[in-house]
C-alpha cells in the first residue's frame, strides 16, 4: 500500500496530509515497534542516530495531523514526520515488498509480542526534502516545530471572530495571509484559490478590506473545500495517492486552479480563468466573479 503527498506546486497541503493520516491509522496504532532501520539518515535533517534504539519496543498510541505535519505518537514521545515534495510513506508485509531506490528508513512493527507476522512502514523520499525525528513531548525542540503555526482551519475554534482577528490591519493580500503558516495552518495554494473563488473574493484584495459578511463567507467555504478535497482524497498533481495506492481526484472539480484560459465554470459567465504571480506563486481566479 503506498501513501504520498503532492500537493499545490509539488508541496503537500492539508487534505494530501490527513487523507495519508486516515489511511494508516487503522493499520498502525496499537502496534509496537520491533526494529528500525536506517538505509539512508541524510534527508533535510539527518535522521537521529539513536532512533532505533529509542523506538524499539515502543508502542504507538495514535497517528495525528498538525499542520502538514503527521505525529506518531508513541509512549514516550512523537515521531514527527513531513513529507517534503516528494515524501512516500509504504505500508507493506515482510515477504511481499521489493525495495525502492529511495526507501530510506524500514519501521518493522507488530500487534503483540506473540505474534510473529509484521508489517513494515518505508519512508521513500526521492528528493530528500523530508523531515522525520523523534522528540519528548514537552522537550523545548518538540515545541519550536509548532510554535510558530497558526490555527487550525478545520477546528471548531477557527471561526468568524477568529478570522477576523488574523484580517485586522493586515495590508498585505488576502491570498497572501491565507498562505502564511504562521497565520493559518496547512492551507496551500491549490485551496487558497479554490476558496477565494468560491466566495467571489478577488486574490488581489487586502485581507484587512474585508467586510465581516466576506470573512463569514470565506470561512464557510474555506471548511467546505477542505473536507470536500478529504473526501475526494486530496489532489493528485504530482505525486498524491491514498490508501489503496490511487491517486486523489479533487483536482477533477478544480473550479480556477491550474485552468488558465479556460471558461469560468460559474453559470452566465465567458470570462476565461487568468493566472497571475503573487509572492512567487501563481495565483488563478476570475476577474469577472471575483471582486
Amino acid at each position: 500500500m503506498a501513501f504520498s503527498c503532492g500537493g499545490g506546486d509539488g508541496v503537500p497541503e492539508l487534505p494530501e496530509v490527513e487523507t495519508t493520516r486516515r489511511g494508516i491509522s487503522p493499520l498502525l496504532e496499537g502496534r509496537r515497534v520491533s526494529t528500525v532501520n536506517i538505509r539512508n539518515p541524510n534527508l533535510r535533517q539527518p535522521i537521529q542516530t539513536g532512533l532505533p534504539q529509542r523506538l524499539a519496543g515502543l508502542k504507538l498510541q495514535v497517528v495525528e495531523r498538525r499542520a502538514k505535519y503527521l505525529l506518531f505518537r508513541f509512549d514516550v514521545g512523537t515521531l514527527i514526520v513531513h513529507l517534503g515534495m516528494s515524501g512516500r510513506i509504504l505500508i507493506e508485509g515482510p515477504d511481499s515488498y521489493v525495495r525502492q531506490k529511495h526507501d530510506h528508513i524500514f519501521f518493522h512493527l507488530k500487534s503483540s509480542k506473540a505474534e510473529k507476522k509484521t508489517i513494515i512502514l518505508i519512508f521513500n523520499d526521492p528528493r530528500r526534502f523530508g523531515f522525520l525525528n523523534i522528540y519528548k513531548n514537552n522537550s523545548l525542540e518538540y515545541k519550536n516545530i509548532f510554535k510558530k503555526l497558526g490555527p487550525e482551519p478545520l477546528k471548531a475554534n477557527f471561526n468568524t471572530k477568529a478570522l477576523q482577528k488574523i484580517f485586522f490591519k493586515k495590508s498585505t493580500s488576502i491570498k497572501s495571509v491565507l498562505l502564511n503558516q504562521k497565520l493559518i495552518a496547512g492551507l496551500g495554494n491549490i485551496y487558497v484559490c479554490e476558496s477565494l473563488f468560491a466566495s467571489k473574493i478577488s486574490p488581489y484584495k487586502k485581507a484587512s478590506d474585508l467586510t465581516e459578511k466576506e470573512i463569514k463567507t470565506l470561512l464557510f467555504k474555506i471548511k467546505l473545500v477542505l473536507k470536500k478535497a478529504i473526501r475526494a482524497g486530496g489532489s493528485t498533481i504530482k505525486d498524491h495517492k491514498n490508501i489503496n495506492g490511487e491517486i486523489g481526484y479533487f483536482q477533477n472539480s478544480f473550479l480556477v486552479y491550474d485552468r488558465e484560459g479556460k471558461i469560468c465554470k460559474n453559470k452566465f459567465c465567458n470570462e476565461k480563468i487568468k493566472r497571475i504571480v503573487q509572492n512567487g506563486r501563481s495565483t488563478f481566479h476570475c476577474s469577472n466573479c471575483q471582486s
